[in-house]
């Protein structure tokens, strides 16, 4: 049964959430040299975390123009680490995208969810061959960010400034352990 994630307010810090500074425990991760935070999904959110939160992170400045949108080397980035309250530094996260929590909801055609969390991909195009470079690498899919979750009406309508990924998806794969544990996560493709 998937896992769907909504944006709401009010804002959390801790669990899932969206926007805003990223988790204190990555703060001086190296990948926030160049990235800028995202979203992170709670360490409960599926048995492969290992009770363990993940965070995306997006290459700052990116653009869908760019030539760093293919597998093995998008400019989405997931940091598996240990579950940790929001920190301090707002200048890590994406700007233009507001901080709220994201919580568990039901997908319906008038109300995407942004986050899905399932053994399969729902995918836009319909073509499981975009996957076939990170499978070739051993990974099964583990979730997406589909942009046509995010908001445009009420109180988040304004969650988002403008798109990250041409109003897509983007989806993340790993290789779980032998105890079922994934211990790191790629970007997979970009799908829109």
């Amino acid at each position: 049964m998937p896992v769907l994630l909504f944006p709401a307010l009010p804002d959390r810090g801790d669990g899932a959430r969206l926007g805003g500074a990223p988790p204190s425990v990555i703060e001086a991760h190296p990948l926030l040299k160049t990235h800028r935070y995202l979203l992170t999904l709670a360490a409960d959110c599926a048995s492969w975390t290992g009770g363990r939160e993940v965070s995306v992170v997006l290459r700052a400045g990116f653009r869908i123009e760019d030539e760093d949108v293919v597998y093995p080397d998008m400019a989405m980035r997931a940091i598996v680490h240990d579950p940790s309250s929001r920190g301090g530094r707002d200048d890590l996260g994406w700007p233009g995208l507001r901080a709220t929590a994201l919580i568990p909801g039901t997908d319906v055609a008038s109300t995407p969810a942004l986050v899905r969390i399932d053994d399969e991909p729902v995918l836009i195009q319909g073509e499981p061959a975009f996957a076939d470079a990170v499978r070739a690498d051993g990974h099964r899919f583990l979730f997406q960010i589909d942009e046509e979750g995010w908001p445009l009406e009420g109180e988040l309508e304004d969650v988002i400034a403008e798109y990250l990924w041409g109003y897509g998806s983007v989806y993340f794969y790993g290789t779980p352990g032998a105890d079922g544990t994934v211990r790191d996560i790629v970007a997979g493709f970009l799908d829109f």
